[in-house]
Parts: C-alpha cells; sequence; structure tokens
C-alpha cells in the first residue's frame, strides 16, 4: 500500500512537472511576445467569463481589458513613455491588475509600492523608482502627503477618488480615455521579454525596501508556473 501510495503521489507530480513545462517552453528573454499579450489572449478567448471578483464585484475578462485599455490611453495622453514607471501606491482593488496590465501595453513599467509603508521607507521606494507619476487612492494619499516634500524630485499624484490641492483627479481624467486597445506596434513594438515589466520591492527587514526588476519573461514564468503546477481552469473561482 505504501509503495501504491508512493507511486501516485509521483505520478501527480510528474502531470505536474509536465503540464508547468508545456506552459513555459516558449517564454525566451529575446521573444516579442509580453505579459500582456499572454492577458490579451486570454481576454480573446475567454473575454465573457469572469476574471476577477473582489468585494462582492465581478468583471469579465473584456471589462478587464476595457479598464487596462483606459489606463494605456491615459499614459499615453501624460506622455508617459515605453521605459518610464509609474508608482502604483494601493491596497487591493478592483482595478489593481488592470493598472499594471494597462501600463505594460504600452511599455511603461509599474513600481508596486506596498501600501503598508510609511514615512522614510515610503519615500525610499518613490524615490529609487524613478517614476514622475503616482496613482493613489483615498487610503493611502494622506500618507503620500506626509513625505511629499522628503521627495527627491516631483512627483505628481494621482487620486483614484476626490483630489485637492495639486492632486489630480484619476478618475476624471480615465473618463476620456479609449477602451479600445492600443496599436501594439505602435504601443510596444520592439521591446522584447526582458525588458521591465514590474518592480517589486523587499520588507526591508535588514535596512530599507530594495527594489527588484521584474522583466516580462519573469512574470510569465510567474503566472504559467502557477497555472501549469496548480493545472488552473478558467472555470477556477
Amino acid at each position: 500500500m505504501r509503495l501504491q501510495a508512493r507511486l501516485k503521489r509521483e505520478w501527480v507530480f510528474l502531470k505536474g512537472l509536465m503540464r508547468t513545462l508545456k506552459r513555459v517552453k516558449s517564454i525566451a528573454p529575446d521573444s516579442a511576445n509580453l505579459i500582456c499579450d499572454d492577458l490579451e489572449a486570454a481576454v480573446d478567448r475567454w473575454s465573457g467569463s469572469p476574471a476577477i471578483t473582489f468585494e462582492g464585484k465581478t468583471i469579465t475578462y473584456a471589462e478587464l481589458d476595457a479598464i487596462a485599455n483606459r489606463y494605456a490611453h491615459w499614459a499615453k495622453g501624460q506622455s508617459i513613455t515605453r521605459g518610464q514607471t509609474v508608482a502604483l501606491f494601493m491596497p487591493n482593488r478592483l482595478e489593481y491588475l488592470a493598472i499594471w496590465y494597462g501600463l505594460s501595453k504600452v511599455g511603461v513599467a509599474t513600481a508596486l509600492i506596498n501600501n503598508q509603508l510609511t514615512g522614510p521607507a515610503l519615500a525610499h521606494c518613490l524615490n529609487i523608482s524613478q517614476a514622475l507619476h503616482c496613482i493613489v487612492d483615498p487610503e493611502t494619499s494622506p500618507c503620500f502627503e506626509q513625505v511629499r516634500d522628503g521627495l527627491g524630485r516631483h512627483i505628481q499624484q494621482w487620486v483614484l477618488g476626490p483630489a485637492h490641492g495639486d492632486q489630480r483627479d484619476l478618475v476624471n481624467a480615465l473618463k476620456s480615455c479609449s477602451q479600445l486597445r492600443p496599436d501594439r506596434e505602435t504601443a510596444r513594438g520592439g521591446l522584447t521579454a526582458n525588458d521591465t515589466a514590474l518592480y517589486i520591492f523587499t520588507s526591508g527587514t535588514t535596512g530599507l525596501p530594495k527594489a527588484a526588476r521584474i522583466t516580462h519573461m519573469r512574470a510569465q514564468l510567474y503566472m504559467r508556473g502557477f497555472a501549469g503546477s496548480t493545472d488552473a481552469r478558467h472555470t477556477d473561482r
């Protein structure tokens, strides 16, 4: 019985390994296929299926893509160009994935700032991100305000909610942005999977947080590897 149970475990592991290898084998650093292309392919395949459920609200893949496209066009409208970075300093929200997904469509990297940070650690992360724009919500905006005078450069604050002073209202700005996908060749033609998609920061337990550069290739390995090892499917919740 022990041998049978062991063989069963090994078989399950082997199947998971083969699924994972099948999903990641086409990923390469010089590939023109980016993480946003993977997500767009999922949208095209399952446009009417639920993509995200958060706090009782569900959006489909098509709705997720439409939100992301608005952020892509917003970035272009602010003259944020490929290779530049936008800081994202928010708690979990329905829009969180759509924001960095949309920015990646136009070659813009997103620095994912821990929403629990305050004071010097927050200022440090914003400074090293090299971002000139930061997206916040009403919960994180006060923390940004507390460190703004200690930043090494002006970072424009965009609020997903009521804006005050020199803050800008991102909700209103997005209303005039197209929901259609930006032209791929114009927006990200020439980029490869070795270009930066995200910056994720360490916890800073031995000092100030450090930025880990996540390329499109690394993001693809994370997402496809997880999907393969768990045998994830579009019908899963």
